[in-house]
């Protein structure tokens, strides 16, 4: 066997071993708890509402073609340099669902930050790339941008876990304080990775989590975290339809 389709193939078996431990972490379920159980332990004013987390389900569904896509373009350079990668982050994926459903909240953050790591590398390999077709461009690029932007948000998410495990009282600032400053954080690396790197899909992912936040609290007296929300969705909106409209320009040669 090739070196090409022996990478291809641990590709395939890792990706399904991803697949199915995050469906046995709910089915099981693993420590007896769900993931959204775990999550409840910790109840940061960070964590999105439920619904937001589907969104799992289209990054694994665009992760499905960039498999698919690997093992029938297996001779690309690219697709070679990103698949020892991609097999990290399955690793990492199924490890992070094992120490998290175990309340092993330190180590969770210390491998999502790894994660974290391996996406980027994967990113900067993926940005110096000279895709070929709409194929590429959605299951390669695509794919690993919204992977990327998720896991920074989901990076959030978990220091913010660890904070409320360890009974951190903020300092100076109120949890709700914090939690603004953390919105215009990710809203701030979504303006920057998207006008920097012209990947408005990265501005797709973070505005999708601030919408989460503001469902999850527009019931309640968090009136800041409601607004900072809502004013961040809109900007953010804003900035995806300008940096469309310049990717379209330039494409056409009006720019």
């Amino acid at each position: 066997m090739s070196k090409q389709k022996l990478l291809a193939g641990l590709a395939i078996v890792s990706f399904a071993g991803t697949i199915a431990v995050n469906a046995l972490a709910n089915l099981l379920p693993i420590n007896g708890l769900n993931t959204g159980q775990v999550s409840n332990r910790y109840p940061s004013l960070f964590t999105p509402d439920g619904t937001t987390f589907l969104i799992w389900n289209v990054i694994y569904l665009l992760l499905v073609g960039f498999v698919a896509l690997a093992w029938n373009r297996r001779h690309l350079s690219v697709v070679q340099q990103v698949l020892p990668w991609f097999v990290g982050t399955n690793v990492l994926n199924m490890a992070w669902i094992l120490v998290w459903h175990y309340l092993f909240i330190e180590v969770s953050v210390l491998i999502m930050l790894m994660l974290l790591t391996v996406l980027a590398r994967i990113f900067v390999t993926i940005y110096s790339a000279r895709l070929a077709d709409w194929k590429e461009k959605t299951f390669i690029r695509l794919s690993f941008v919204c992977y990327l932007a998720w896991i920074c948000v989901a990076t959030m998410a978990n220091v913010a876990a660890l904070l409320v495990s360890v009974r951190w009282q903020g300092g100076p600032l109120s949890p709700q304080a914090w939690t603004v400053v953390m919105m215009i954080a990710a809203a701030s690396l979504a303006f920057f990775m998207a006008w920097r790197y012209n990947v408005p899909a990265f501005i797709l992912v973070v505005m999708w989590a601030l919408l989460g936040i503001y469902l999850r609290w527009r019931h309640t007296e968090f009136t800041g975290l409601i607004y900072t929300a809502m004013m961040l969705v809109l900007a953010l909106g804003a900035a995806f339809i300008a940096l469309s409209r310049k990717t379209g320009e330039i494409k056409t040669g009006r720019a």
